[in-house]
C-alpha cells in the first residue's frame, strides 16, 4: 500500500509522526533538544508550520525519508498493557514486539484484563480510519459472563445501552455457548462491553477481541504476532464499506 505525500503544511512534530519517525511526543522532545533541522537550518519549536512533500526534514544531521508502513496483528495476551511504557513495571505490548525497526502504534487499545486482536502500525492515516467514531467498523468480541443470559437482556443489549446519560449503540449478540456471548459493536468506548453487561446484571469473566473489521485472529497464540500484507490491509480498511 502506498501513500502519496501531499504538500501541505503541519507542524513539524505531526510532520515526524506523518513520515511514520516516531511518536509526535518524542518528536517534540528531539527537537527542543536541537535535534532537527528544516532546510538545514535547525528548528527547535514543533509547531513550526512545514510542507510535507517539499520540506526536507533532518533528525541528527540524517534526511527523514517517508518510511513504508509496516502493520502487525498481535494476539495481546491477559495482563499486558497496550502502551509504551508502565511505571508500575507491568509488561507492555512492545515488549512483546521487540524490535521491529520503526515506530509503530496500537490503533485503538485494550485494557489490561482484556486479550485478543491488537493492530500495530505507523500507517497514521489508517489509524485515523479505524478509530473514527464516524467510520463505524465493526469489532467483534468473545465474552464470558457470570451467568447464563436471559433472552430478554440479549434483547437489551441489541436494542441499545443506556448507562446515566450516556446511551450505547445496538450490539449484534450471538450467543456461542452455555455463558459465551459473541458481540459485535461499532462504537470503542472505554471498558464499553463490561459496563454494558454490568448495567444488565452480568460480570465479565473473560473478554476477547477476535475481528476488527473482517480482519480476524485466527491462529496466533497469546503473544505471537504477525505482519499483514498489503493485500490484508486493504481489505481491512475496505471493512468500511461493508
Amino acid at each position: 500500500m502506498k501513500t502519496l505525500l501531499k504538500d501541505r503544511h503541519v507542524s513539524l512534530a505531526r510532520a515526524l509522526s506523518k513520515l511514520g519517525f516516531c511518536s509526535r511526543s518524542l518528536s517534540e522532545k528531539m527537537i527542543l533538544a536541537g535535534r532537527v533541522s528544516i532546510n538545514g537550518k535547525p528548528c527547535l519549536n514543533p509547531s513550526y508550520r512545514c510542507a510535507l512533500a517539499s520540506d526536507k526534514i533532518s533528525v541528527d544531521n540524517k534526511k527523514i525519508f517517508k518510511e513504508s508502513f509496516k502493520y502487525i496483528i498481535l494476539n495481546k495476551p491477559v495482563g499486558v498493557v497496550t502502551t509504551r511504557s508502565d511505571e508500575r513495571g507491568r509488561k507492555t505490548v512492545y515488549d512483546l514486539l521487540g524490535d521491529v525497526g520503526q515506530w509503530v502504534f496500537p490503533v485503538g487499545r485494550l485494557d489490561k484484563d482484556t486479550s485478543g486482536l491488537l493492530l500495530m502500525t505507523n500507517d497514521t492515516q489508517l489509524g485515523n480510519l479505524l478509530t473514527s467514531p464516524d467510520s463505524k467498523i465493526p469489532k467483534t468480541y468473545n465474552v464470558t459472563i457470570s451467568e447464563i443470559i436471559a433472552p430478554e437482556d440479549i434483547v437489551k443489549l441489541r436494542s441499545g445501552i443506556v448507562i446515566g446519560e450516556e446511551k450505547f449503540l445496538p450490539a449484534i449478540v450471538n450467543r456461542i455457548g452455555e455463558k459465551q456471548i459473541e458481540v459485535i459493536i461499532v462504537e470503542g468506548k472505554n471498558r464499553q462491553i463490561r459496563r454494558m453487561f454490568q448495567s444488565i446484571g452480568y460480570k465479565v469473566i473473560s473478554l476477547s477481541r477476535t475481528k476488527i473489521g473482517r480482519l480476524a485472529l485466527k491462529n496466533l497464540k497469546p503473544g505471537e504476532w504477525k505482519y499483514l500484507t498489503h493485500e490484508k490491509v486493504k481489505f481491512l480498511s475496505d471493512s468500511k464499506k461493508k
